[in-house]
């Protein structure tokens, strides 16, 4: 799984949160927030083409402004995801530029959709417009999945950190192979062997059977003979949440049984009552939440300025509840 996904912090533990994930075989490169993204390689930021946002505070949106400067010059479409204001917000960081000679410019287009109360609203903010706030549509957010394809998809959890922001976990699927010295053995070619494997690929055929020449074969017993599956990842990131019951509960459900979980951890245990009062985590409440998720590794990000550049004072105490932490 490593060579086809890669996933990482943008920053310094104790700098801008965010997170990049890398699929090169999908020409897909996404980043979780938006924050100071100097550190960035340009040519990944050229290729940034999808963007979730937890919320709009200076350190998770700061750099949008260098990104859009990285992407001028080459056509593209953004689609962007995030919780009401995000739209306006990016509305208003296009409209603070002046884009007269834009005429001879490749398209850029950012398409957002934003989840406000129980709607999804779209948008799209196209470079030849200079950029005006195009509404495109509404629709009903009748499921907490805000993106999907055909490899992927990306659910949300509404959180308080005094204002709505966003939890996401980023789920890539199993995917089934075909065993490919014994599907020589069947009498299947080209188009025939393509169906097949569509067939193996949805579970609505569980219980049903394939014909093949003039015998019926069981799907179970097809799919453990001719295939294999490679097991999907699960990449959560979890950011600027207050501890409360509430929030617990959204966040394990979200992101429970994570190959990966992304979470702050802002204070020690010892400044709780700071941590509570602008809204954080302590380390105790992250490695209470990755146990009670089941969650594999824990990677934390997001410490107070107040313990430096001091990293291990962090990780040791996390260590005490959940030692699979980096």
């Amino acid at each position: 799984m490593s060579s086809r996904i890669k996933h990482y912090l943008i920053n310094e533990k104790y700098e801008d949160p965010g997170i990049v994930i890398e699929i090169p075989e999908l020409q897909d490169f996404i980043l979780f927030d938006v924050g100071n993204i100097y550190k960035l390689d340009r040519d990944l930021i050229k290729k940034i083409n999808k963007i979730f946002i937890t919320h709009t505070h200076m350190d998770h949106f700061i750099g949008f402004d260098f990104l859009l400067r990285s992407k001028l010059g080459r056509p593209q479409t953004i689609e962007m995801f995030g919780i009401d204001p995000l739209s306006y917000n990016v509305f208003c960081k296009l409209q603070g530029y002046t884009w007269n000679l834009v005429d001879l410019e490749p398209q850029i287009i950012f398409k957002v959709k934003c989840l406000k109360d129980n709607l999804y609203q779209y948008y799209e903010f196209d470079i030849k417009k200079k950029f005006a706030n195009d509404f495109i549509k509404e629709e009903e957010a009748d499921s907490d999945i805000i993106y999907e394809n055909s490899h992927y998809r990306v659910r949300y959890a509404v959180l308080d950190h005094k204002i709505k922001v966003m939890g996401y976990a980023f789920e890539y699927k199993d995917k089934l192979f075909l065993k490919k010295e014994k599907i020589q053995e069947l009498p299947l070619k080209g188009k025939e062997i393509g169906l097949f494997k569509q067939w193996l690929e949805n579970p609505e055929n569980q219980g049903k059977t394939f014909k093949i020449l003039d015998k019926e074969y069981p799907y179970e017993y097809l799919k453990e003979e001719y295939s294999y599956t490679q097991k999907g990842i699960k990449i959560s990131y979890i950011t600027d949440v207050v501890y409360s019951q509430e929030n617990k509960e959204k966040i394990v459900n979200l992101v429970k049984d994570s190959d990966y979980l992304y979470c702050e951890s802002v204070f020690l245990e010892r400044d709780k009552q700071q941590a509570s009062k602008v809204y954080h985590l302590t380390t105790t409440q992250t490695a209470e939440i990755a146990n009670l998720a089941n969650v594999k590794n824990l990677i934390v990000f997001h410490f107070s300025r107040r313990y430096g550049k001091n990293k291990d004072i962090v990780l040791e105490e996390i260590r005490k509840y959940f030692p699979n932490v980096s």
